[in-house]
């Protein structure tokens, strides 16, 4: 069986993905690991990555490329996302990418983003017959798309990703003394997606991985709950209030206390928070749905399936 690897080059953490078909053609997602890189810090805002976060991202993707090798991949598909796209030394990075350790890296657009999560969180089953608005956190980018389990109907990827929001808004500590203004600034970006809403009426808000894993391993952790956070965890809307309120009255140091919470998220968690916070609000959710799937899980299946 032919075994693939994904290489996910967020804003903020760079992803590898192994996969292989079981005996009836499905993926099989045998290997997974994120390593903060943090490519954004520093020069998101001025559309630059910066030397420091180039040596990160150097030494991530070495690490990255010996798992593979000791995996024996026979195939890889590397791709980065928002922070490298806007970067107008973006180009010259990929390039010392290669150089340096031998991975070819393709930019994705921000059409493209959106169609592969797409297809990541079709892999779940949790699209059904009625469309869903699927909503991806991401460090620089956050894309949204109205979709079905057949087609998508609407998308679009804004410049609305946390570390974005943090180089912009930073320091908001708690984010609660800038909300107005974080709030105000995200509403004057999303008016065409509350428009696309009105025409399509999407009957729940499906978070796909990221920032909604950690909402979901949180409000388990305050509840006690059994669940575990798997694909079609139902995230309880009153109590992501809840932990709404909690998120944006803390500081850094006390979210690096929460349960739950990575440590690398919690500087820049509140953006989360408050940009979910207001789709809900503004579009009147009444339902959100964990998809543990995204892009990277959306490539590996069409690269798999395309190996015959």
């Amino acid at each position: 069986m032919p075994r693939i690897a994904i290489l996910d080059l967020g804003t903020n953490t760079f992803n590898l993905l192994i996969a292989e078909k079981d005996e009836q053609g499905n993926p099989v997602f045998i290997y997974s690991k994120e390593l903060p890189v943090e490519i954004g810090k520093g020069g998101i805002h001025r559309r630059e990555i910066t030397p420091e976060a180039t040596q990160r991202a150097v030494r991530a993707l070495l690490n990255h490329g010996q798992k593979m090798h000791e995996f024996n991949v026979d195939e890889y598909y590397a791709f980065a996302t928002s922070a490298v796209r806007d970067a107008a030394n973006g180009k010259d990075f990929t390039r010392r990418m290669r150089i340096e350790t031998g991975i070819e890296i393709k930019i994705l657009s921000g059409e493209e983003e959106a169609e592969w999560i797409y297809e990541g969180v079709k892999l779940t089953g949790l699209l059904g017959k009625e469309p869903s608005l699927i909503m991806d956190i991401g460090g620089g980018s956050t894309e949204f798309i109205i979709a079905d389990r057949n087609e998508i109907f609407w998308k679009r990827s804004y410049p609305l990703g946390v570390s974005r929001l943090y180089e912009i808004f930073h320091p908001a500590d708690p984010i609660v003394t800038k909300k107005v203004e974080v709030e105000k600034h995200i509403l004057t970006m999303l008016q065409d997606l509350f428009e696309a809403a009105e025409v399509h009426k999407p009957v729940e808000l499906i978070g796909s991985s990221g920032s909604f894993e950690s909402f979901a391993e949180m409000i388990i952790n305050r509840t006690a709950s059994p669940e575990k956070p798997v694909n079609g965890y139902e995230i309880p809307l009153n109590e992501f209030e809840k932990l709404y309120n909690n998120i944006i009255t803390s500081t850094v140091e006390e979210r690096l206390q929460m349960p739950g919470l990575i440590q690398m998220r919690a500087p820049m968690f509140s953006y989360s928070v408050v940009l979910t916070d207001l789709t809900i609000r503004k579009l009147s959710i009444k339902k959100m749905t964990l998809s543990r799937y995204a892009m990277k899980e959306g490539i590996a299946h069409r690269l798999l399936a395309a190996m015959g």
